[in-house]
């Protein structure tokens, strides 16, 4: 018993200690110096009395109210300190801000984003191979590492940073420069391998003309056509609201109906939605020649599936 209680204490010292020598020296908020200080200063005094499960806990509680993440290796430290000290093993994921619970070890891998970009040309754009060709090491880029969770209101994938390592002929290897906040397995500073395959954005400072910059600005829809799956068969170009500076986006003034709405059902706001251009174009493109076309235009599709200019 007393072994167990000196391992205990020993365990809750070594994270104090950690957070001493390398939290607080590395932060520069006065208040979280000053609440960190306190804790640090009452929590020794508390080991010393042997109540080592409060001390961590008061601890802990102030780290996790400023966000602040611990790593790999104290995590392990953590798990080993709420097992001695027969505490919630929820401090393990509070500690590293782990959002789900629900994630399925083992599970994850990375995205292809090349085949997501040509399957959804409108709506996703994934730098070119010509752009990607000037990383460096120590350029960073962002890849999608997809997983299985048994929680299904969790996402099913994270979007994360990773600093290249080391280039080989296509092939790239990284420390991972996010801390995840779902995929319980993996740690900021983790080496990943990936491709280009994988690579949806960068710190380059280069970009290059895309489908979905062009066609991201926006377009009324009714919901017959975004939810009923209903054919686009009426579009018409009418005056675009006005333009608000806090958006990054403008009304194109198109206007993309199936036909068959009635007037009542286009009086009710609730019917119609603000879409960008891009997203109705990946569910049909038929009439993407026609979008350069002047205000107060409107077109149908006829009986052979081309679209009509009409005077209205």
């Amino acid at each position: 018993m007393i072994f167990n209680s000196k391992k205990r204490k020993q365990a809750v010292k070594d994270f104090f200690e950690y957070v001493e020598s390398e939290i607080l020296p590395n932060e520069e908020k006065p208040e979280i110096v000053s609440g960190i200080t306190k804790q640090l200063k009452s929590g020794f005094e508390l080991i010393d009395n042997n109540e080592w499960g409060i001390a961590f806990e008061n601890l802990g509680t102030e780290l996790v109210q400023h966000y602040i993440i611990i790593d790999k290796k104290r995590t392990e430290l953590v798990r080993k300190i709420t097992k001695l000290c027969k505490l919630d093993k929820k401090w393990e994921f509070d500690l590293r801000r782990i959002k789900s619970l629900g994630y399925k070890m083992g599970s994850w891998e990375l995205t292809d984003s090349e085949k997501i970009a040509k399957e959804n040309k409108y709506t996703f754009y994934k730098p070119s191979k010509e752009i990607l060709k000037n990383l460096k090491v120590g350029n960073i880029v962002k890849l999608t590492f997809e997983f299985d969770s048994f929680n299904s209101e969790h996402p099913g994938a994270e979007r994360m940073w990773v600093e290249i390592t080391e280039i080989n002929k296509g092939k790239f290897k990284g420390t991972l420069d996010n801390h995840p906040f779902y995929l319980h397995e993996l740690y900021a500073g983790d080496e990943i391998k990936f491709e280009y395959k994988h690579i949806i954005d960068h710190d380059l400072g280069l970009s290059e003309p895309n489908l979905v910059d062009k066609y991201y600005d926006r377009c009324f829809a009714t919901n017959k056509v975004l939810y009923e799956n209903a054919p686009i068969n009426y579009i018409y170009r009418e005056e675009p609201m006005e333009v608000d500076e806090e958006r990054d986006y403008v009304d194109t003034g198109w206007r993309i109906l199936s036909g068959d709405e009635s007037d009542e059902y286009m009086e009710d706001l609730e019917n119609i939605s603000l879409v960008s251009v891009g997203s109705i174009l990946s569910r049909d493109d038929s009439f993407i020649n026609l979008l350069d076309s002047e205000v107060g235009t409107s077109f149908e599709r006829n009986e052979n599936g081309i679209f009509e200019k009409i005077n209205e």
